[in-house]
């Protein structure tokens, strides 16, 4: 009989972007059951993956009353259905959780951490939330990062409980066969009325100020100026309600006709195709996926010199890293590769090797089944 494995996220989105595939893939080692707050997306990603599911709702933002009964009721579903493991990703999911797991007894409790808000967070908010991460690891029975340098800052900041990166990192690994251009066809130059000729950035990902959206946009917006032959592809949702772009901002977005907000979707390849470089000059991550979907279409990549992000490009061989916060910098970046398309193409070619060398999402799997039946199964 399969041991139970419950894997929990805040909301249905992460589950079916940043995990797909990989609970099927577990399922044929344990009897897998994915949770998260209710909504359609839950229902269609357990049928898609083909396990079970669960509903319990969860506020992303700081909501302590809410938190509390959001335990009692994951609390009371572990009781019922007792897995022997459980695994969150994202910190909601974890405090949640791994307090109600540790209540409910539950003797394998994981949780991965995959990114750390609280390294942007200000005063009593970052406190908050640093007791909270603190408070998760406390009830979990072992950790995970999806990047070396996130296991780092957490040593130097919140535990000194062991924390397993799996493989070279990331969450999920890339499937090197479903992002390749090989595969692909696009006509999103067309759609958008893109010259073939012009060089066309892409940025996927939430549209928020943590990812560095604001730095984006002005440096682009300053590029255009005096470059025709430049766009810009934003795919991704803005977050009106919990972390808006500023005013200003958006009000830049709107105005030029050079930079194209696509909005969500669920298959970027297309959009990746359609580019030649990615950029992502994000404030803090992980180590991101959409970093590593991109590298495997064969795109160079324009990052922060931050942990996660530094753990993939390298400078001047898969791309290029610019500081923190710096829209001219990124801006000096952006122009260097609009003028040397042979350049993007050498980056771009190591930038699948790269991928395919360590991030190949099939031994992740393997990898990460592994870990749940060597190391956290036979903890006791």
């Amino acid at each position: 009989m399969k041991q139970k494995l419950w894997i929990v996220t805040t909301v249905a989105d992460s589950l079916d972007s940043l995990l797909e595939g990989q609970p099927e893939f577990l399922n044929q080692y344990f009897d897998v059951t994915i949770v998260s707050s209710p909504s359609d997306r839950l229902a269609n990603v357990a049928e898609r993956e083909g396990v079970g599911w669960q509903a319990v709702e969860m506020r992303r933002t700081i909501s302590p009353f809410h938190d509390l009964f959001s335990i009692w009721r994951m609390f009371r579903l572990l009781r019922k259905n007792r897995p022997e493991i459980i695994q969150s990703y994202t910190p909601k999911a974890g405090l949640v959780t791994m307090i109600a797991g540790r209540l409910a007894r539950v003797p394998r409790r994981v949780h991965g951490i995959v990114g750390m808000p609280l390294m942007e967070g200000q005063g009593i908010r970052r406190l908050l939330m640093k007791l909270a991460e603190q408070y998760t690891y406390v009830n979990a029975t072992a950790l995970t990062s999806n990047s070396f340098g996130l296991r780092d800052f957490i040593y130097t900041n919140l535990t000194k409980k062991p924390v397993t990166v799996m493989g070279n990192g990331s969450i999920n690994g890339v499937n090197i066969n479903h992002y390749s251009r090989e595969n692909v066809h696009s006509d999103v130059r067309t759609s958008l009325n893109i010259s073939k000729h012009n060089t066309v950035f892409v940025y996927v990902g939430r549209l928020v100020p943590d990812k560095g959206i604001v730095e984006l946009v002005e440096a682009f917006v300053e590029l255009a100026d005096y470059r025709f032959d430049v766009d810009l592809l934003l795919v991704g949702e803005q977050e009106e309600k919990l972390t808006p772009l500023p005013i200003r901002t958006r009000e830049k977005m709107a105005r030029s006709d050079r930079i194209h907000a696509i909005g969500w979707h669920l298959d970027v390849r297309p959009y990746l195709a359609a580019a030649n470089v990615f950029v992502l000059p994000s404030y803090r991550e992980g180590l991101p996926n959409s970093l590593i979907e991109a590298g495997a279409m064969s795109l160079p990549s324009i990052v922060t010199d931050i942990n996660g992000c530094n753990e993939v490009i390298t400078e001047g061989v898969n791309g290029k890293l610019v500081p923190v916060k710096d829209s001219r910098k990124l801006l000096e970046a952006m122009e260097v590769l609009r003028e040397n398309s042979k350049e993007v193409e050498v980056m771009g070619n190591m930038a699948r090797f790269r991928v395919i060398d360590s991030f190949d999402q099939e031994v992740f799997w393997i990898q990460l089944a592994d870990y749940y039946m060597s190391e956290v199964l036979q903890r006791r």
